[in-house]
């Protein structure tokens, strides 16, 4: 009879254990997980995939809200992403920290160039940009070899910024700099 229950108890903890580590490999094996909401918008704007790690949760002050809060991640360059994990979107990429180590005779693109270039990464990363674009408000800038082209929602009652899309790049074409809040309902 003890020997039974022994074996019992095996059985048991076996069964338990296998669930526990079941379940703690496929979490780790979702889609979702920031590494991999990274690697799809890197591979859309075309930047380098460089190892990451995770450097702190704190608020993005960019966001409509003001405090929407995000995780940020970093790479070996110095490009931060922020993700917003409760719709698995990264909101923002600051990567101002490369601007220095482009080469200042690099070849440049022609405004237009950059302008389509920029309109194609908004396609790219809202799927209905074509239909929303015609309710933003498009404005462009430059501070000297670098430009920026934003899209802005209308400002929300209780609000502290505008829903925005900004695209941030260096005359190269090489962006520096992203802000994604067009999705933000919070």
């Amino acid at each position: 009879m003890n020997n039974i229950r022994i074996v019992l108890v095996k059985v048991v903890i076996v069964t338990i254990l296998f669930f526990v580590l079941t379940n703690c490999s496929s979490a780790q094996q979702t889609p979702e997980q920031p590494v991999d909401v990274i690697n799809a918008i890197r591979n859309t704007l075309e930047l380098p995939n460089l190892p990451q790690e995770f450097v702190e949760t704190t608020r993005m002050l960019n966001s409509p809200s003001g405090d929407l809060q995000v995780e940020v991640y970093q790479d070996s360059e110095g490009r931060k992403y922020s993700i917003y994990l409760e719709i698995n979107q990264v909101v923002e990429i600051d990567a101002r920290s490369i601007i220095l180590s482009i080469s200042p005779d690099i070849q440049s693109l022609s405004s237009d160039e950059l302008k389509a270039k920029a309109l194609n990464y908004a396609n790219a990363v809202i799927p209905d940009f074509e239909t929303q674009q015609s309710s933003l408000v498009y404005d462009e800038g430059e501070k000297g070899d670098n430009y920026f082209y934003s899209w802005y929602g209308e400002m929300q009652s209780g609000y502290m910024n505008r829903p925005f899309l900004q695209i941030g790049m260096n005359k190269s074409g090489v962006l520096f700099a992203f802000y994604n809040t067009l999705s933000i309902t919070k």
